[in-house]
């Protein structure tokens, strides 16, 4: 993988995000990197920020020494990877995982936490108290691979509806008004009944919706006859 022009603007937005994230200006980032040993002044600190190509300075953050680079991951307890742009994770731990599942460092965090809320091995929880049994559930479910299909499709049919809006497309429509009015009462007359997508979107999520709900109202039940079979194979 080279580093190229948009790694380039990544690591510079990145450090920007992660600068005003802790609320710093340049000299108080200075201030502090030194404190920890790496000496950078602030006005290098800017330039590392500039993401205008037309400015002379663009390209001080391709020359960034492997020292600042390390100095700002480890001060923004961050992998090297995120701040050159090659992983999308900011922790170190995290980036394997989502490499390979391409989750956010939100979602795996989320996972942590139901693993935790499951108990050990040393101390194991009954299964109506296992995040992860009921994860595991939901996510090998029929119902779960329903919902997703049908969110992605909502998804799509909104997207297709607000690329109409503000388009020639919308401009279109408000000119002839009129004669769309008449082909939909045409339309009707025969049974047939057009909408919009917007419409197409809301219907498909509450498909979604309702899948989710069939699966909940069955989960106790399901959950604890595939425990008690669980225990009876056991004996």
């Amino acid at each position: 993988m080279l580093y190229d022009e948009q790694r380039m603007a990544q690591t510079k937005e990145r450090l920007e995000d992660l600068r005003k994230e802790k609320k710093l200006s340049f000299e108080q980032l200075s201030k502090q990197l030194a404190e920890r040993g790496t000496i950078i002044s602030h006005t290098n600190l800017k330039n590392y920020e500039i993401n205008d190509p037309m400015h002379s300075l663009y390209g001080r953050t391709r020359s960034m020494s492997i020292e600042y680079l390390v100095a700002f991951a480890d001060f923004y307890d961050v992998s090297v990877e995120y701040l050159l742009g090659f992983s999308d994770s900011r922790k170190r731990e995290y980036h394997d995982i989502s490499e390979q599942l391409g989750l956010c460092d939100g979602a795996i965090d989320e996972l942590i936490r139901c693993k935790e809320n499951s108990g050990s091995e040393d101390a194991p929880k009954i299964y109506a108290e296992q995040d992860t049994a009921v994860l595991d559930d939901f996510l090998t479910s029929t119902e779960f691979e329903y919902a997703m299909e049908k969110i992605k499709q909502s998804l799509f049919a909104y997207y297709m509806y607000d690329l109409s809006k503000g388009s020639v497309t919308e401009l279109s429509r408000e000119k002839n008004a009129e004669k769309i009015e008449k082909a939909r009462q045409t339309m009707n007359k025969y049974g047939y009944f057009p909408v919009e997508n917007d419409v197409v979107s809301a219907v498909l999520m509450e498909n979604a919706i309702g899948a989710i709900s069939a699966y909940l109202r069955q989960l106790p039940k399901r959950m604890y006859e595939k425990n008690i079979t669980r225990r009876e194979d056991k004996k």
